[in-house]
């Protein structure tokens, strides 16, 4: 879900929902929901219910989207932020032998085989989406193999890039993407959404993150 403070922008996407760029740059400061809106588009886009401007929570395409296994989006993280849980059987496995240390890398077999899944056809008949995040932790070689992707896109591909740091990024990938920047929220904002999260003296923890909620918040 998105939040309060993107609202906003997130209304400008829907309204161009039948027009979105085949590749679109999510970029702003650390702490300002831009996962969040990633998703939020995401589900958006392999959403099978009636349109109505947002998903619609109830359809296959939203409740597979939700528990992590729509066939049609992938995401691509450093495996040290990577979203999905280790099981129970791989914690005990990792109690008794010395586990390897993740990547703070997006790697270029990654993008290999996002490449391999993006030239297969749609599951459910609608776009195959692949989201990265942050864009900028993808090294030399997968920035450039992600590249030829965005060149030439696969019909029916979107591209959803997440940045903190878009400077960083190749400018031959900026170029290829419409930029979408998320900048921080009102002060007044913010300090009421960390209030309703039970944090205690908002503003001070608002003025520690730099305005960013979501960073004030952890």
């Amino acid at each position: 879900m998105i939040h309060e403070w993107n609202k906003g922008i997130w209304n400008e996407l829907a309204s161009l929902a039948e027009r979105l760029p085949h590749a679109l740059l999510i970029h702003g400061p650390v702490g300002v929901g831009k996962r969040a809106l990633a998703e939020h588009l995401a589900q958006f886009l392999l959403c099978e219910g009636p349109g109505s401007g947002r998903p619609c929570g109830r359809c296959d395409g939203c409740r597979w989207f939700v528990a992590g296994n729509h066939p049609d989006v992938r995401w691509l993280e450093p495996e040290a932020i990577a979203k999905a849980a280790a099981t129970e059987a791989e914690e005990e496995d990792r109690a008794t032998t010395r586990p390897a240390k993740p990547s703070l890398e997006i790697k270029v077999e990654q993008v290999r085989a996002l490449a391999d899944f993006l030239n297969v056809g749609s599951h459910r008949g609608r776009q195959r989406i692949a989201l990265v995040h942050p864009a900028e932790d993808m090294n030399l070689h997968a920035a450039n193999s992600l590249l030829k992707s965005l060149e030439e896109p696969p019909p029916g591909a979107v591209f959803v890039l997440v940045s903190h740091r878009p400077a960083r990024l190749l400018p031959t990938i900026r170029s290829r993407c419409i930029a979408l920047p998320v900048g921080l929220p009102e002060r007044a904002v913010a300090e009421a959404w960390l209030r309703a999260n039970d944090v205690a003296d908002a503003a001070r923890w608002l003025a520690f993150a730099g305005g960013a909620p979501l960073l004030a918040l952890e």
